[in-house]
């Protein structure tokens, strides 16, 4: 017969084949006391940053706005371009900071922000000649939303109690070339054997954006398949000294990156300039990429040749949405060709309706009315 405690060694053996998770070992009055004890007593780990992001003060007391925008700036660094980036820091180092970066965060107010922006619609450009445009302001209005809605996420501040209004923006159309001017034009550009005509041509048929064109390189359309491989664009980055920096980057946006078929018209065209080029690039008239402004500037140029009046480069862009929404092009692959990440942005901001398109729309239900008479 088994003593008590052999019993208990004989359980304990038992007990140790069990898995560690199916075992049920019964706790005494004195173990349990013991083990309450360590849980209450024991402090709860925390992991913290030994240090702020980089280009980010340490935090005071009392967060500051400033404080608040720098660790926004951070917390955006790895999903924003240098561009994007290059901008918020602009506009928050010359519009924001100035008035608003002392206060504290808590206390800033919808009625504060309201009365801010009415002041830069006023007298808010900095050379002291006036008030800066609506557009302007919103996207001033934006860096301060943005930054604001992450403070109240990381529990740095309350939300606004209030409304902060956005200026209202008068719509404005973009001029796009009448079937006339865009036949001169393109006329103009054929006889004119120049980097500047063939990029105009380009955006004409197909509707390259300028910083498209001007980091369009030969190696990026393929003549034998006729397509154009979209991949690159030109970029302003951070000020460098006096001058801001350029470079040839990649697109903005993942539908930017696309393949653009060629009309066979320009096929013959792009086989012989190509021939003729002296840069890699084909916008420019060196062995470098040329820069938007020389090359929007060289624009102006060839619209006085052949005696347009002076157009923005990216109307061309629009003349070509336009002429395809004319021309009966579907609406997706002509946003897919624009580059644009949905179908509404191509209708909403890109076509025109010409009003021989829409009285021929209207001619269709006079149609419709007689045939129902009938």
């Amino acid at each position: 017969m088994q003593t008590k405690t052999q019993l208990s060694r004989a359980q304990d053996v038992r007990l140790r084949r069990i898995p560690l998770r199916t075992q049920q070992i019964p706790l005494t009055a004195h173990k349990y006391t013991v083990y309450h004890a360590r849980i209450c007593t024991a402090k709860p780990r925390r992991i913290t940053l030994s240090e702020p992001p980089r280009g980010v003060p340490p935090k005071p007391p009392e967060a500051s706005f400033r404080y608040v925008l720098e660790l926004w700036l951070a917390h955006n660094r790895v999903r924003c371009k240098g561009t994007t980036q290059a901008r918020y820091r602009y506009l928050i180092d010359r519009h924001i900071l100035p008035q608003l970066g002392d206060l504290p965060v808590n206390k800033v107010s919808a009625t504060q922000l309201n009365l801010f922006l009415e002041q830069k619609l006023d007298s808010g450009r900095l050379d002291g000649q006036g008030g800066l445009s609506p557009a302007y302001v919103s996207s001033i209005l934006l860096v301060i939303t943005s930054a604001l809605k992450f403070a109240v996420n990381e529990r740095l501040c309350p939300p606004l109690k209030n409304t902060v209004y956005k200026p209202l923006q008068p719509r404005k159309e973009c001029a796009v070339l009448t079937v006339q001017q865009q036949r001169q034009l393109e006329q103009y550009a054929l006889c004119c054997a120049d980097p500047t005509a063939t990029g105009v041509l380009l955006s004409l048929y197909t509707g390259l954006r300028i910083g498209e064109i001007c980091a369009l390189s030969w190696e990026d359309i393929d003549l034998n398949g006729g397509v154009l491989h979209v991949r690159h664009t030109v970029v302003r980055g951070e000020p460098s000294g006096q001058k801001a920096t350029v470079s040839v980057s990649t697109p903005k946006t993942a539908a930017s990156y696309r393949d653009v078929p060629i009309p066979s018209k320009l096929l013959p065209i792009l086989r012989e300039r190509k021939h003729t080029a002296v840069s890699p690039y084909v916008a420019s008239k060196s062995e470098t990429f040329v820069n938007p402004r020389t090359y929007e500037y060289r624009y102006h140029r060839l619209l006085e040749g052949c005696g347009l009046p002076s157009i923005n480069y990216h109307a061309l862009r629009h003349t070509f949405a336009t002429r395809c929404i004319e021309a009966g092009v579907d609406v997706k692959s002509l946003s897919e060709i624009l580059g644009h990440a949905n179908v509404s942005v191509t209708l909403s901001t890109y076509v025109h309706s010409s009003m021989a398109l829409k009285r021929a729309q209207l001619e269709k239900l006079s149609a419709f009315d007689e045939l129902r008479e009938n």
